[in-house]
């Protein structure tokens, strides 16, 4: 009978000791359950701290085109009016700026025809007064100064025959400096160089001249 009690009583023993065993597993268990569980946490929310932000995205750089072809551009301003215009005209092709009133004041043009070259043509609103400079084939380079009346002018030019300076006023005096012909009444043109001076009244008429 004693060895049935005792046998009993040991049994009962190690049955609470397998209780207690699995209650200290059950909660070893826990607790690293919450451990592992708080540090993740805690590193989501540093990765979430420390994370860079993503850089802004750069604008798109606006598409150039390499070439544009046409006959012609038009410029106008705000209130619509045409105020710049390029080009191609029956004898090559031209730029002319406008002013508001619509009247081309420069204009820009390279004449393909005879005699070629490049001419350039700026005036006043009125078209009285007014600058030219062309380089044209076989004509050299010349250079026109007109004021607002047409006998007020100065002209220069490198010509193939030399180089020569002219300017009249208003009361028809000329005074004509360098190569050119010396025109008289009654006499043949006579050619000058690059040192004469030769001085004209009205109608073009001689009144002094060297040498």
């Amino acid at each position: 009978m004693e060895n049935n009690r005792e046998t009993q009583s040991l049994e009962i023993r190690i049955e609470s000791l397998e209780k207690q065993n699995r209650r200290l597993k059950l909660g070893a268990l826990t607790v690293l359950i919450g451990f592992i569980s708080v540090s993740l946490l805690g590193q989501t929310k540093q990765t979430k701290k420390t994370a860079p932000k993503a850089a802004a995205a750069a604008p798109a750089a606006p598409v150039t085109p390499e070439q544009i072809e046409a006959h012609s551009f038009v410029l106008k301003d705000s209130n619509g009016k045409v105020r710049a215009e390029l080009s191609m005209t029956g004898t090559g092709p031209g730029l002319k700026l406008r002013d508001e009133a619509g009247t081309a004041l420069v204009t820009l043009s390279l004449n393909d025809s005879a005699p070629q070259g490049p001419l350039l043509l700026m005036s006043d609103p009125q078209h009285k007064a007014g600058v030219s400079v062309s380089v044209l084939s076989g004509n050299g380079s010349q250079l026109s100064l007109v004021g607002e009346r047409p006998d007020i002018q100065a002209r220069m030019a490198v010509a193939p025959a030399g180089t020569s300076f002219e300017m009249s006023d208003a009361d028809g005096f000329t005074t004509s400096i360098g190569n050119g012909l010396q025109a008289s009444k009654g006499k043949q043109p006579k050619q000058t160089t690059a040192a004469s001076i030769t001085l004209y009244g009205k109608d073009r008429k001689l009144l002094w001249s060297t040498p």
